[in-house]
């Protein structure tokens, strides 16, 4: 019984596997050349019409983006230009010195010439586009005391050596009158403006710079001293040695790393970090805590622009940073962009702040 119902099942079975594989014989073979067709118009022929289609948009699109792009950088060159006098960017400038000798001629003198300046028969000055003007004396027995005067213009600093081998770095706007030799028991220069002095020590001959009613005197030293009108005052920065400082019916002396302030009515004594009071010199401004309209009146002397604050309160904003002074000013007002909310406006020779 098993068996024979085993036997029948298996015939079933059997039967059915024939019949399939006579009903997929008897099926035409798919058309898949045409399925693929069918596929690509679906897929990849739509995909390339779409291509194309942004081909042909970027045709005419891209030059007109790229006209435009082209007439806003020669804009922003344009106007950087229109911002600058003399279609160049304000910054730091190789320019003439101004030396005005005793009987009232002028010399314009490129910081950039060498050689021999003059030669009076008391002092030979020279030139040179490195070390500045050296004053050489050529007669030491001559006692006649005459006076010269170097003017520095905005935009520029200098340095000068004296006849007794004393160097003076002048700062931008600044102005020395000094003896061509030094005569008598004391050492004497008039400054106005801002100088670094690194004088050469004689003790049988002081040497002193009278600023107005201040007078800071040393024998060897190093020193710095500002005393520019906005300071309504003069700031003594002793870097080495001692000085002793001198302001109406006040005096103090000086030791290394100290400050005197000196005002209409006292001598304020205070220390300082030197480095911060003789960077100009190095070529670098230090912003040490300090205030816009501070650091704006640095730009206005260095670089002669004109600043308006649109609001009054950006005038307190503050900052501490060190940048190089020969930058650009477009430079320089890009890096203090980078650290506040402020926005520099440069038309011509005028900064509009806000």
């Amino acid at each position: 019984m098993l068996l024979e119902g085993k036997a029948e099942q298996w015939g079933r079975d059997e039967y059915r596997i024939l019949t399939r594989m006579n009903e997929l014989a008897e099926t035409s073979e798919p058309d898949f050349e045409r399925m693929w067709w069918g596929i690509r118009r679906r897929t990849v022929d739509r995909r390339s019409r779409q291509i194309r289609f942004w081909r042909g948009v970027a045709a005419v699109v891209l030059p007109v983006l790229m006209g435009v792009s082209v007439l806003y950088v020669l804009r922003e060159q344009v106007e950087l230009v229109q911002e600058s006098p003399d279609g160049k960017e304000i910054g730091y400038a190789d320019r003439s010195v101004r030396l005005i000798l005793n009987d009232g001629q002028v010399l314009e003198i490129p910081k950039t010439s060498a050689g021999e300046v003059l030669n009076n028969g008391q002092v030979a000055v020279r030139q040179d586009s490195t070390e500045g003007m050296a004053y050489v004396l050529t007669d030491k027995d001559e006692k006649e005391l005459i006076y010269h005067t170097i003017e520095i213009p905005v935009g520029a600093d200098y340095r000068l050596t004296l006849s007794d081998g004393s160097i003076v770095y002048l700062n931008s706007s600044s102005k020395l009158t000094y003896p061509v030799a030094f005569v008598g028991n004391e050492r004497k220069v008039f400054l106005e403006g801002e100088g670094y002095f690194e004088v050469r020590s004689d003790e049988d001959h002081p040497f002193r710079v009278e600023v107005g009613k201040t007078i800071v005197e040393a024998v060897g030293t190093v020193f710095n001293i500002n005393a520019y009108p906005e300071k309504d005052g003069v700031e003594a920065t002793l870097v080495r040695g001692k000085v002793n400082v001198e302001s109406g019916r006040h005096q103090v002396m000086l030791e290394p790393g100290q400050q005197a302030r000196c005002g209409k009515e006292q001598i304020e004594v205070h220390e300082v970090d030197t480095r911060e009071y003789i960077c100009w010199k190095n070529g670098m401004f230090i912003f040490n805590k300090m205030t816009l309209e501070d650091i704006m009146i640095q730009m206005q002397r260095w670089y002669g622009v004109h600043v308006f604050f649109q609001q009054e309160h950006l005038k307190e904003y503050v900052f501490t940073g060190m940048i190089d002074k020969h930058l650009p000013l477009q430079e320089v007002f890009r890096t203090i962009e980078k650290t506040a909310d402020v926005q520099f406006y440069l038309k011509e020779n005028t900064v509009v702040i806000k």
